[in-house]
């Protein structure tokens, strides 16, 4: 695959979305910079922005049910519900519902700071032992599995819709539409994934009128051409801002999903949690 490089942008905030519903500070690290370079890489035009803290957004304690989904049932809007789980220590991920099968490394919080949270395949049923969840890891349909008893799970009402041909993004809740937005999507040479996804972050920029918009959410999908950004990174694309306005519509990324800035902020506004399943066909 081709790589493409860019230097590290400045530190930042990030705005954790589920569950507790604060907001905490980042250190500036080197993860966050190759992360933040990512975005900036795949998704803009110029400009290295500083990100402050965004608002925060919240979900509903998971109702306990008797559905299931097969393990090994692919991954998409049928069982993508909505539900959300979020270690209450470190993550404890295998590759299968079993502890002595091999474990996937997943870090406390994402490259960028924010809380790790992961979309839950299925629907919780009471007395499960293990929930399959989707991993913010290449490649882009990676699932694992995790204790039930290790993480608490929520529930958004939320779920987004990306439609590479109609150049649409489209939010419903609850299976009715709430939002359409006309976005800019990747190239032919750097096209925006497809695939199942969620929302891993979202930040806020200082300059609202910059190349990013005044806000950015980071997904858990990864470009298949653009493999490595800054001082490491993994390709990560997202949904943002522009200031070029005028290509929305267009197909002009290197793989992210760019929204004008009044459609990024109404977004905002609908109060999108962290881990909120998105869909790119």
């Amino acid at each position: 695959m081709a790589k493409r490089r860019s230097d590290p942008v400045a530190g930042h905030r990030y705005a954790r979305a589920p569950m507790t519903a604060r907001v905490s500070s980042l250190r500036r690290s080197a993860a966050a910079l190759a992360l933040l370079a990512a975005l900036a890489t795949a998704c803009s035009n110029t400009g290295k922005p500083t990100l402050e803290a965004a608002p925060a957004a919240s979900t509903t304690t998971a109702p306990v049910t008797t559905t299931t989904v097969p393990d090994t049932a692919p991954i998409g809007p049928h069982n993508l519900l909505g539900y959300i789980a979020t270690p209450t220590g470190a993550p404890q991920v295998h590759e299968a519902p079993d502890a002595s099968s091999p474990a996937v490394e997943i870090g406390e919080t994402t490259p960028a700071g924010a809380p790790m949270t992961f979309a839950v395949v299925g629907t919780p049923a009471d007395g499960d032992a293990w929930l399959r969840v989707v991993l913010p890891t290449r490649p882009n349909d990676h699932t694992g599995f995790v204790p039930a008893d290790s993480v608490t799970v929520t529930r958004t009402d939320l779920r987004a819709f990306v439609d590479l041909a109609a150049r649409t993004l489209v939010v419903e809740r609850d299976g009715a539409d709430v939002a359409r937005y006309t976005v800019a999507v990747g190239t032919t040479d750097n096209p925006t994934p497809v695939g199942a996804g969620y929302v891993t972050e979202l930040l806020e920029t200082p300059a609202p009128d910059g190349a990013y918009g005044p806000y950015a959410f980071g997904l858990s999908l990864h470009s298949d051409q653009i493999t490595e950004f800054g001082e490491g990174g993994d390709g990560q694309v997202g949904i943002h801002g522009t200031n070029r306005p005028d290509l929305i519509g267009e197909a002009v990324s290197h793989g992210c999903v760019r929204l004008d800035n009044d459609d990024i902020r109404a977004l905002v506004a609908l109060e999108v949690p962290l881990g909120m399943p998105v869909f790119v066909t």
